[in-house]
């Protein structure tokens, strides 16, 4: 029972927020804007109540008394959802003043002068509504107002007694209350904004400065490796377009474009006379390179905002039929990124000059790369790959 309550109470609360939401990226004007719409809504539910009872009465009792009163409801729905949709555009302060103002008027228009205590209620909501979604000060303008207009009204009507002026002065006292909780509310918010305003523009400050260490990692890897100069940048862009065009989500390409910037970090490890070598490695050369996936690891893997980047630096040297390094993973057990960036990698290094050879021709190194499908690389990657290249987009 308890579970269908709380069900029932989170789909009530899911449509009361849809219909409050208010287009616009200002949080002060967003959280005024929500208020504001909970406001027409409960008018509109007062309305739609209205609706329906006097449809009922003049579907029994037929006449001229309840024929306008339905105009009049029905008038009043389409004006107030009107204001709601316009709220809902983000014009909140000007529908505020609008639809306040315009309950005040009807509150006074509909009632007795002598029974002023009781429309107390109709008065408080939009009084105290004024002072949270347009300002505080305008709570004591709407409090004046009403008092003067029912005052004027009430020696018109001959009823200046006791319970009007006392329902005149509890007026001026829920503006007062309301303009001290406003007020103080306003304050703490707006300090509340400056300090995540100051926190986020420190984490963007330092998300800069992580980002241009990494690409200052990244250039002084490159300064050391001759061969490999510029190669990090060249693959970034077509890594990422690869990635995004294989429906990787977008929250997760900025954690690839570390990976690319990154991935070779680990032959910071590996010694010059090995790194540097001009011709072909030996076999104990080798595997003291094929270390540097496990280095990268080692040195990155304490750094927590990384460890989300880790996937292309461990197996961009993986293979699609598990002859690859250092782990010997099969397939799809292989994680996509380093699936996209072990072609784009190797594309970029058959299509520029090392010191040992010439740079392959484009043709040549589509053509090889098509033969290394199932494979080297994953097959579904590599029909993105050389779509890429086929539309002309490149």
């Amino acid at each position: 029972m308890k579970a269908i309550a709380r069900a029932y109470g989170s789909t009530v609360w899911s449509f009361i927020t849809r219909l409050s939401t208010v287009e616009t990226t200002d949080p002060h004007l967003q959280r005024r804007g929500q208020l504001l719409a909970l406001y027409h809504i409960l008018i509109l539910g007062i309305l739609i109540y209205t609706l329906a009872n006097n449809s009922l009465y003049l579907l029994f009792h037929p006449g001229i008394e309840y024929t306008i009163y339905l105009i009049q409801d029905i008038v009043l729905f389409a004006l107030f959802y009107f204001l709601w949709w316009l709220n809902k555009k983000g014009r909140v302060i000007l529908v505020g003043y609008v639809s306040i103002t315009l309950t005040i008027l009807l509150a006074i228009a509909v009632s007795e002068a002598k029974y002023l205590e009781y429309s107390m209620v109709i008065f408080a909501l939009p009084i105290a509504m004024s002072s949270f979604i347009i300002r505080p000060s305008i709570s004591f303008l709407y409090a004046f107002l009403t008092a003067a207009g029912y005052t004027f009204y009430s020696i018109l009507e001959g009823y200046i007694w006791e319970y009007n002026l006392t329902a005149i002065v509890a007026l001026f006292a829920i503006a007062f209350m309301t303009w001290v909780i406003s007020h103080q509310l306003q304050t703490t918010l707006q300090t509340n904004d400056k300090l995540v305003e100051d926190l986020q523009n420190t984490f963007e400050e330092l998300k800069e400065a992580y980002e241009t260490t990494l690409q200052g990692w990244s250039k002084a890897l490159e300064f050391r490796d001759r061969e490999t100069q510029g190669h990090s940048e060249r693959v970034s862009d077509l890594t990422l377009r690869l990635a995004r065009r294989a429906g990787v989500p977008e929250e997760q390409i900025v954690h690839i474009m570390r990976g690319v910037l990154l991935h070779d970090i680990g032959k910071i490890g590996i010694p010059d006379d090995i790194l540097r070598k001009p011709g072909p490695l030996t076999e104990s050369e080798t595997r003291i390179m094929r270390l540097h996936p496990q280095i990268a690891v080692d040195l990155l893997s304490s750094i927590e905002y990384l460890k989300p980047a880790l996937n292309i630096p461990r197996y961009h040297h993986e293979k699609w039929d598990g002859s690859g390094y250092p782990h010997g993973l099969i397939g799809e057990s292989i994680p996509l990124e380093a699936r996209i960036f072990a072609i784009v990698d190797v594309f970029d290094a058959l299509s520029h000059d090392r010191p040992y050879r010439r740079a392959m021709p484009k043709p040549e190194v589509f053509k090889y790369i098509r033969s290394e499908a199932g494979k080297h690389f994953d097959p579904a990657i590599v029909d993105l790959f050389l779509g890429e290249f086929e539309k002309g987009e490149n």
